[in-house]
């Protein structure tokens, strides 16, 4: 795996979440059950790539990775997205990998929720800001139903596919961890799947790891992911090279 960068930009979000997850606990009165998962029905993209979405909170993800070459207006994405593992067979199940510059397609970042930078994702879908992220992490994390035992940072395994962890008997991970009894994952069908990174023109992390872009800054060369690796119970927020390939999930827009 590259070396990852750290950022201030990291401390202030965490600050920033500490007090959002406070405010959200406070005024949580409403809550859905692991057995009520929902989606909002499917959106296709310009290529014509088809995605299942899930329900989480009051939004509506896509719960499969972006596959599109093209923005909505039909020019091509630039540089071309990357295979997961340079193999263009794993393309389908796990989507295509994207640079943060393409992400954005030229547009202003934004750590608002109401930015809606539209990127790749297809027409009334945009990638989301950070703390969109942060906001659906904390939705799972404040569920105990959800959650693993009783630290609301432990929302990987329920956000993880139970398939595509690559590990065997020996391998050691972190109480709660994604590979900790697979069949438990995925109580909120959100179905991340670990389709690594590619930088430099190397695949790494196929089958151990995945990030995603937000459509947020953190520093003139990185920008920040959420990134679930197998061993870990939590998802981690990395500042990363924008030049790097990683994951993008589009939201609708409400």
């Amino acid at each position: 795996m590259h070396c990852v960068s750290t950022c201030l930009w990291n401390l202030r979000m965490n600050i920033y979440r500490t007090f959002a997850i406070i405010f959200a606990t406070l005024m949580a009165t409403v809550s859905i059950h692991a057995q009520d998962i929902r989606d909002c029905g499917t959106v296709t993209d310009i290529d014509g790539n088809v995605y299942q979405t899930v329900m989480m909170g009051d939004d509506c993800w896509m719960r499969e990775n972006l596959r599109t070459l093209h923005y909505a207006d039909g020019h091509e994405i630039s540089p071309t997205p990357a295979a997961p593992n340079n193999d263009q067979q794993q393309v389908f199940r796990y989507g295509r990998l994207y640079t943060w510059f393409s992400t954005l397609n030229g547009a202003e970042p934004t750590e608002e929720t109401d930015g809606r930078v539209q990127g790749p994702c297809p027409d009334g879908w945009h990638v989301p800001a950070n703390f969109e992220w942060m906001g659906v992490e904390d939705f799972v994390g404040y569920k105990d139903y959800y959650r693993c035992g009783s630290d609301v940072n432990n929302v990987a395994k329920a956000m993880a596919s139970t398939e595509g962890w690559q590990f065997d008997f020996l391998t050691k991970g972190a109480a709660c961890c994604i590979i900790e009894n697979v069949t438990t994952n995925n109580s909120t069908g959100f179905s991340v799947l670990p389709a690594g990174s590619v930088w430099n023109g190397l695949a790494e992390g196929f089958g151990t790891d995945t990030g995603f872009w937000t459509c947020s800054d953190g520093s003139p060369d990185t920008s920040p992911i959420h990134r679930f690796y197998y061993t870990n119970a939590t998802v981690e927020i990395n500042c990363t090279p924008k030049e790097a390939f990683y994951s993008i999930r589009c939201i609708k827009n409400r």
